[in-house]
C-alpha cells in the first residue's frame, strides 16, 4: 500500500511540476523543447505500474480506458469464479464433513466435487489472464515510449512499373520480363 500510495505521488507531482521551457537559438527562432527531449521507455514503464500511467506519459490518452476496461473485465472474472468456487467449496464440505446438503440438493456428491475443481481452475485461469492484462499494460507503454519519436509521414508510396529486358545481340540469355516494385517511406 506504501509504495501504490509513493508511485501515485511521484506520478502527481511529476505531472504537476511539469514546465514547457523553450530554446531560443541564433536569429531568433523559438523552438520548443520538448520535441528535443529523450521518451525513455523505461520512464513509461514505470509509470505503468500505475495501469495507464505509462500510456499518459506516452500521450496516448485513447489507451488507458482501453486498459482499465480490460483489467476491470478479467478482474470481474476472477471475482465471479472465486465466489462460485467458494460456494462450491463449501457444499463439499458440507456434505463430506457433516452429511448435509445446504445449496445444491440436486446434485450428486461427485458433480459438486467436479464444479467445486472447475470453478478453481477458471478462477487461477483469469488470475492468470488478468496478470497478462497488467504486463501488457507495460509492455505496451514501453514499446510505444520507444516508438514515440518513430516518423510517420503520410508520404508513403508503392509504384508499381513493368520491366523489360530485352536479349543481347548474340546472346543466348531469354527475354526478362516482371513487375518492378518500389516502396518509399
Amino acid at each position: 500500500m506504501r509504495i501504490a500510495l509513493f508511485l501515485i505521488l511521484v506520478f502527481i507531482t511529476s505531472i504537476l511540476s511539469a514546465q514547457t521551457d523553450s530554446l531560443r537559438i541564433e536569429g531568433g527562432v523559438v523552438l520548443d523543447k520538448s520535441e528535443f527531449e529523450y521518451h525513455s521507455p523505461g520512464k513509461a514503464a514505470l509509470y505503468s505500474l500505475l495501469p495507464g500511467g505509462g500510456q499518459f506519459y506516452n500521450k496516448s490518452y485513447w489507451k488507458i480506458p482501453v486498459v482499465y476496461a480490460a483489467l476491470f473485465v478479467t478482474g470481474g472474472f476472477v471475482k465471479k469464479n472465486h465466489d462460485l468456487f467458494k460456494e462450491y467449496e463449501s457444499e463439499a464440505i458440507n456434505r463430506f464433513n457433516y452429511g448435509d446438503t445446504i445449496n445444491f440438493p440436486e446434485m450428486s456428491d461427485e458433480e459438486v466435487l467436479f464444479y467445486k475443481d472447475e470453478y478453481e481452475h477458471q478462477r487461477n485461469l483469469s488470475i492468470l489472464i488478468l496478470v497478462g492484462v497488467y504486463l501488457l499494460n507495460i509492455v505496451d507503454a514501453s514499446v510505444d515510449a520507444y516508438f514515440f519519436e518513430f516518423d510517420v509521414s503520410p508520404d508513403v508510396s508503392l509504384r508499381i512499373e513493368p520491366y523489360f529486358r530485352p536479349p543481347t545481340y548474340n546472346s543466348s540469355t531469354p527475354i526478362n520480363a516482371g513487375l518492378t516494385l518500389r516502396l518509399k517511406l
